[in-house]
């Protein structure tokens, strides 16, 4: 039996995604409407942190949100998603913005857990609007990432990225300007 072009299954199966949403709400400090959460996602969260998602976000199974200080901010805007084993550490801010693709084994971290002499140990991470973030890329802390921005698979991004630019290798370097893309 199809409804309007999708089985019963398909329905189910949506269903279910935003009954596990419904559950996950519990885990968050302020969430916006049909959040679908597609297997267990992990929290980790100090007691004054704070996990903030929009409206229309999807998580992926095996997902890990760590928020290792009171002070520990996490934004997800509206229309985002973040696919299978990505992870987001944050002790100070991640802001992540709305319409963004965030593929699979991404790490996004605002701090280096360590402190080395000299050097200030956590910086906030900005990821504008409508950014696509390659497998397996790693953002690490202090970093902007300007609007429509590409991150390739595999960069390890450890500067500012300019809107509209996309970015590849190790450190990441803008490999072309103006571009753009679709889902």
């Amino acid at each position: 039996m199809h409804l309007r072009g999708r089985s019963v299954r398909d329905y189910v199966k949506y269903g279910y995604r935003l009954f596990l949403g419904a559950l996950f709400r519990r885990k968050t400090d302020r969430c916006g409407r049909l959040l679908r959460v597609c297997g267990a996602v992990q929290v980790s969260k100090a007691r004054r942190a704070r996990l903030v998602i929009g409206s229309h976000v999807i998580l992926y199974r095996n997902i890990g949100f760590y928020l290792d200080s009171e002070t520990a901010v996490i934004e997800i805007g509206d229309h985002t998603f973040l696919n299978r084993r990505s992870e987001v550490m944050c002790k100070r801010h991640v802001k992540i913005g709305s319409h963004c693709a965030i593929s699979w084994d991404v790490t996004i971290t605002d701090t280096d857990y360590h402190a080395i002499e000299g050097t200030e140990p956590t910086r906030p991470v900005v990821i504008g609007d409508h950014v696509w973030i390659g497998s397996r890329a790693t953002i690490l802390k202090g970093v902007t990432i300007g609007a429509g921005a590409v991150v390739a698979a595999g960069a390890v991004v450890s500067k500012d990225v300019p809107a509209r630019t996309l970015v590849a290798g190790v450190p990441a370097k803008v490999v072309r300007e103006n571009v753009s893309w679709t889902l």
